[in-house]
């Protein structure tokens, strides 16, 4: 009994023993926890929401510059001198707001670690202002010194953080040429040489309903809408190569070619236009110098990554001379040398006549088609401005839409001995466009085929 009585001491020793061991670990543990969480609380520079950022103010070696946050985008409002690039913006208040360091120096010594003339970056969050002071990047460039305002601690960032927190001027521009949604771009404009209208390649506009007219070289509705959007997609997405210069004056133009240029752009979105005069190659003949109007910003663009520039008149339209939906039209008369055709159309119930005679079958009403596209889809083979149509017309379209507009299309021979094609007038004007003899046949040559199918059909 009294053996039991001793083993029964000796465990509860051991076990009193083994609860104070653990105690012990457990509370030295639980200090290391809370040591650690002390010391990473430390290294925390900032905490705030980034979507409470409404002003942003830096200054750096060459000047100061203030940034707001207004009806949902970030302007520059103490100067008009550049244009700012948002993202940038965007960029800083994300990397700023939950700024975290490496480690906190044990120097003291700021002198040495750039913040002689430190960059600094104020964030203000409703009441509240948040300061950072950027010093030098660490000579292995892992890190950046920085320090927060109203204290003597220097913190090491991480370099990347560093590189988007060190704003420069340039890296406070806006990169893009544009810098516009494409989907609120308006109008645009790319002129071949200097702003007259002989030099326009392509003036666009965009209509009530999402699509797009050409006012200029030509007049014309009928334009191919995907290629348009393709255009603006590749447009703002172009970027600037490198800054030159600020606050280009007219005196200064030839320095650049912008006297004499190569081409300029311009394109409207909501109540801002930008225009992009575009002058003489660099030396390294691989960049193109690129003037901003508003601000008188010089630039270089890489010749070869540059889009805007790559597009033509042609790209833009639709080549056929002109084209009328079936289901707006009512009525057309085709007036040829040696025939008239008078078409009454409905395409919603298939109801079409020729002549006043009705057109029945499907084999008919598949050759009334294929006359009325001869015709609707005749596509012209070159731009010729600089010509001015005399004579009679060989061949007269008119068609009646729904809404009882007319439009006369007309086909003039240009005259010479060995010419086979012929100027294309829309309601007396001259298009512009020339088409190949093979347009006039193709028509003549459907109104034959169904004329004769429609005189069999009613024997």
């Amino acid at each position: 009994m009294k053996r039991i009585k001793i083993a029964i001491a000796i465990m509860a020793v051991i076990v009193i023993a083994a609860l104070g061991i653990f105690l012990m670990a457990n509370h030295y543990s639980n200090n290391k926890k809370t040591k650690e969480a002390e010391d990473e609380q430390k290294l925390v520079l900032f905490d705030f929401d980034e979507d409470a950022v409404d002003k942003v103010e830096i200054d750096n070696a060459t000047g100061n510059y203030v940034m707001e946050y207004n009806n949902g985008e970030w302007s520059l409002t103490n100067t008009d001198e550049f244009e700012l690039n948002s993202f940038a913006m965007a960029s800083i208040c994300s990397k700023m707001c939950n700024l975290t360091a490496n480690k906190i120096l044990d120097d003291k010594d700021a002198s040495k670690y750039g913040f002689d003339n430190p960059i600094e970056i104020s964030a203000y969050v409703d009441d509240e202002v948040y300061t950072l002071l950027i010093g030098d990047a660490t000579p292995t460039y892992e890190n950046f010194y920085v320090m927060k305002e109203g204290s003597d601690d220097i913190y090491l960032i991480d370099y990347s953080s560093g590189v988007i927190l060190c704003a420069t001027k340039d890296s406070l521009k806006q990169t893009y040429m544009l810098g516009f949604h494409t989907y609120d771009i308006t109008h645009f404009c790319l002129w071949k040489g200097e702003e007259k209208d002989e030099n326009i390649l392509f003036s666009m506009y965009e209509n009530e309903d999402g699509t797009w007219r050409m006012e200029k070289p030509y007049e014309d509705s009928t334009v191919y809408n995907t290629q348009v959007d393709t255009f603006l997609s590749d447009t703002v997405k172009d970027e600037i190569y490198t800054f030159v210069a600020e606050n280009c004056k007219e005196s200064d133009y030839s320095k650049y070619g912008f006297d004499t240029p190569q081409y300029v752009y311009e394109a409207t979105a909501g109540d801002q236009t930008k225009k992009i005069i575009f002058g003489d190659f660099t030396n390294n003949e691989n960049e193109i110098y690129g003037l901003f109007t508003e601000t008188g910003q010089v630039v270089t663009f890489y010749s070869g990554d540059i889009a805007t520039l790559s597009y033509d008149t042609m790209d833009m339209m639709n080549t056929s001379v002109y084209s009328a939906d079936i289901n707006e039209v009512t009525e057309v008369t085709v007036e040829m040398a040696d025939a008239t055709a008078e078409l009454e159309i409905n395409a919603a119930s298939e109801d079409y006549t020729l002549n006043g005679k009705k057109i029945e079958g499907d084999d008919e009403k598949e050759l009334f088609t294929a006359f009325y596209n001869s015709f609707n889809n005749a596509y012209f083979e070159s731009i010729q401005n600089d010509q001015e149509p005399e004579g009679e017309p060989e061949l007269t379209i008119t068609y009646v839409r729904s809404d009882n507009i007319l439009t006369r299309i007309s086909y003039i021979p240009v005259p010479g001995e060995d010419s086979n094609t012929y100027w294309a007038m829309k309601d007396g004007k001259y298009t512009g466009f020339v088409v190949r003899k093979k347009v006039i046949y193709n028509i003549t040559s459907a109104y034959e085929t169904l004329s004769e199918a429609v005189e069999e059909s009613s024997k």
